[in-house]
């Protein structure tokens, strides 16, 4: 019995060694079988080591049911940056996919399978080395035809429904005497569409009326209100809060007419649209409009000097003319008429006889023609913007188009020539040396305090600063020069000073009535 308990001491020793020898050569056969496990990184940073890719997915969807409401979507994914790579590793500690998740959702946003549409400029403006490149637009959306349904809607807010679906049905009822055509519909940038996963920090569409209203209305979605008040109309409304009648109407949509009566008391939106889309159409125009009678002057020498009679009275004539309309968004940009207009009535000539019998010797300088304004450009024409708020911004002044390039320009009444700009090329701002939007331009200083700009004309001004001009007198010819999109007159009207002198713009129509 003494020996055995000797030995104890001995024997334990020899079993915890054994044990030492058994787990140390267990770990080392352990560390010599490989695994397979999946390494995640973040943004190119090792995030941890899983056992299983699919696993991790599945958590990370079993966990975000609110998303999958919020955007009415089946799944959620990783997000964007995630990286799971396969690897064979002989150690190393594996993480929970729960624990994987946590640090995820710290850094970063869960995905969903959507859209992306990028509205870019078209490729005839990039290669336009002139013109300013804009930045992309992206919109994000859980639904392809969500976008399709939306542009519909925007073209409606622009043009008639029912036009538009003869246009895209090839029904449209053919010019006969008098009307119009749609010649054809798109849309000015290139658009793509491609499905992808999209990171749920971005602001997602997931209906139509949200995607319309950011169409029609880029950043500035919210509605401003107004309230009608005694007297007002659509036009006063709309001009007060820097809107174009067209543009209230496209809000408003309830409204069908400029001449529809306002209510007191009635709500209105007087939000400013800022499009998203260039949405462009074309239109054929034939309509019947005024042919003015020309004035034959007669002198009579048994009249005095500065007595005038009318012979004829004179009798404006119906001519028909054929348009070629280009608008975006709902705005005419270019137009021009054809040549050759169709006679429907002869005008009749008014015929003036002039006194030239004078009742003494020596000089007499009749006073200036106090009469109506005379009109700028020849017959016909088409105004392509009128005195009005367009996109925020106040359009001082008309736009008249259709006359053609080359055409003349007539001073619209007697005056004195203020300044003369003549550096502009004639092909439009992006293509000239032209250092403001006016390009080439007059300034004359007419009667009753009214000052007249006469705006991107071609560069072979007839008059110079200083010089006196007379109604109907030639000033220079019609061209695209400046910051224009196309040929036109811009015709702009001031009381009491020049632009740059603190004058007061009105609307030139004003001189007409």
């Amino acid at each position: 019995m003494k020996n055995i308990k000797t030995y104890i001491p001995v024997i334990i020793a020899l079993l915890i060694s054994a044990a030492i020898i058994f787990f140390c050569q267990t770990t080392q056969t352990s560390n010599k079988n490989p695994k397979e496990v999946y390494k995640v990184y973040l943004d190119g940073e090792f995030v941890g080591a899983i056992r299983s890719k699919r696993a991790l997915e599945n958590y990370i969807d079993s966990e975000q049911k609110t998303l999958k409401e919020e955007y009415d979507v089946k799944k959620v994914y990783v997000p964007n940056g995630i990286d799971i790579k396969k690897a064979i590793t002989y150690k190393g500690k594996l993480m929970s996919e729960k624990a994987i998740y946590k640090k995820i959702k710290q850094n970063k946003s869960f995905t969903i399978k959507g859209y992306v549409v990028t509205i870019s400029q078209n490729e005839e403006d990039l290669e336009n080395e002139e013109v300013e490149k804009k930045d992309d637009i992206k919109i994000y959306l859980t639904k392809k035809d969500l976008f399709d349904q939306s542009v519909k809607r925007v073209l409606n807010a622009f043009v008639a429904e029912e036009d538009s679906k003869n246009y895209a049905n090839n029904t449209q009822k053919e010019i006969t005497t008098t009307g119009s055509i749609i010649e054809n519909i798109y849309l000015s940038q290139e658009v793509n569409i491609k499905q992808a996963f999209i990171s749920t920090d971005e602001d997602i569409f997931t209906n139509v009326n949200d995607l319309t209203k950011y169409l029609l209305f880029g950043g500035n979605s919210s509605e401003e209100e107004y309230t009608i008040q005694l007297g007002d109309t659509i036009e006063t409304v709309a001009f007060n809060n820097k809107l174009s009648t067209d543009e209230f109407l496209i809000v408003n949509p309830e409204f069908t007419s400029k001449d529809n009566l306002l209510i007191p008391g009635q709500k209105v939106n007087v939000a400013l649209i800022a499009p998203v889309l260039e949405i462009v159409v074309e239109k054929e125009i034939v309509e019947d409009v005024e042919k003015p009678f020309e004035t034959i002057e007669k002198e009579d020498d048994t009249l005095d000097w500065g007595v005038t009679k009318t012979e004829v009275e004179g009798v404006a004539g119906i001519q028909r003319v054929t348009e070629k309309v280009k608008y975006v968004n709902g705005e005419p940009l270019t137009a021009y008429i054809l040549p050759n207009p169709e006679i429907i009535k002869t005008p009749v000539d008014k015929v003036v006889i002039k006194g030239t019998k004078r009742a003494y010797s020596g000089s007499f300088t009749p006073a200036l023609s106090s009469g109506s304004w005379g009109w700028p450009t020849v017959y016909p024409y088409i105004i392509t913007s009128y005195y009005e708020w367009r996109w925020g911004r106040l359009h001082a002044g008309i736009d008249i188009s259709g006359t053609g390039f080359g055409s003349p320009i007539f001073a619209a009444e007697s005056g004195t020539v203020l300044s003369t700009y003549t550096s502009c090329d004639n092909d439009g701002w992006y293509g000239s040396t032209c250092g403001h939007g006016y390009g080439n331009m007059i300034w004359i200083a007419h009667p009753d305090n009214v000052y007249i700009v006469y705006a991107h004309m071609m560069n072979n001004i007839l008059v110079y600063p200083g010089q006196q001009v007379t109604k109907g007198q030639i000033i220079g010819y019609m061209g695209n020069s400046g910051s224009s999109t196309g040929t036109h007159l811009h015709f702009g009207t001031w009381y009491g000073g020049t632009q740059a002198d603190g004058g007061q713009s009105f609307d030139p129509f004003s001189l007409y009535r």
